[in-house]
């Protein structure tokens, strides 16, 4: 598809770039070029990989105009894995990201994708953007690219020693994968205990995946007990619940998290 080059007139348009091939590119930052991309006037390019480095087919790659609103280019990464979208002649800044929807155990996900440069650019130099998915890891403007799992405990004294007090900061959680992760990679169970954070106490940064999720109290120097543990608003606590994520907006793209309740049983 040929892109009109409607921002050198002025006018706010989103357009649909078409997936051409680039040359395997890498970060072309302010400072210039990547190694294996050369930069265009009026052009960002680049390639999404997936969590091992392979070409990823279909990631939306949006080109952001910071000065005209909804002045955005839009394309999508052909099979391997580039894409090349003209900006026009407009004298402007832009800023590039990309997205990734999957569809996981009856669900569509959406998935934000880490660039290889997190910087705006100006349009007439150009630049290369590459774009990787990472399940987990710090994402550049702030926030973690994993989902959260969060928890509460539901008893407020042990019913085996009512003068002690229990706290959910004793809680050892495992979540143990029951079959591939997201991206089709094999998890590895998971046992953390939680810690308070803006969205909740728990852990905020787990990869995405179907999990059974157990817990135990475990306090320094007292006898480990076990737990018995339900999914949020559920009445039957259980011995562990196997769970999907879910968006935190019913019928929303994310974030995605998990909410369960522990107590003795």
């Amino acid at each position: 598809m040929r892109l009109k080059n409607a921002l050198s007139r002025g006018l706010p348009l989103m357009l649909l770039g078409a997936s051409l091939a680039c040359s395997a590119c890498s970060d072309g930052g302010p400072s210039g070029p990547g190694p294996s991309g050369e930069r265009e006037k009026n052009v960002v390019k680049g390639k999404a990989t997936d969590t091992a480095g392979k070409p990823l087919a279909g990631v939306e790659v949006v080109a952001d105009n910071q000065v005209l609103y909804d002045s955005n280019v839009v394309g999508v990464t052909g099979a391997d894995g580039t894409y090349r979208l003209e900006l026009g002649q407009a004298a402007t800044t832009w800023n590039a990201s990309a997205r990734l929807k999957r569809d996981f155990n009856g669900r569509s996900y959406t998935f934000e994708l880490h660039p290889s440069n997190a910087t705006p650019f100006a349009g007439n130099e150009g630049a290369v953007r590459d774009f990787n998915w990472k399940l987990t890891g710090a994402k550049p403007e702030g926030g973690v690219y994993g989902s959260g799992v969060y928890f509460d405990l539901r008893d407020y004294v042990d019913p085996s020693d009512p003068d002690q007090a229990v706290t959910r900061e004793h809680i050892e959680l495992t979540l143990t994968p029951t079959g591939p992760l997201v991206d089709g990679s094999a998890g590895t169970p998971k046992t953390a205990r939680g810690s308070n954070t803006p969205d909740g106490f728990g852990l905020p940064d787990v990869a995405l995946g179907r999990y059974t999720v157990t817990g135990r109290y475990a306090p320094p120097g007292q006898a480990v007990r076990p737990l018995v543990v339900r999914v949020q608003g559920e009445e039957t606590y259980t011995e562990s619940v196997t769970v999907d994520f879910k968006p935190v907006i019913e019928g929303g793209e994310g974030p995605y998290r998990l909410d369960v309740e522990l107590k003795f049983p």
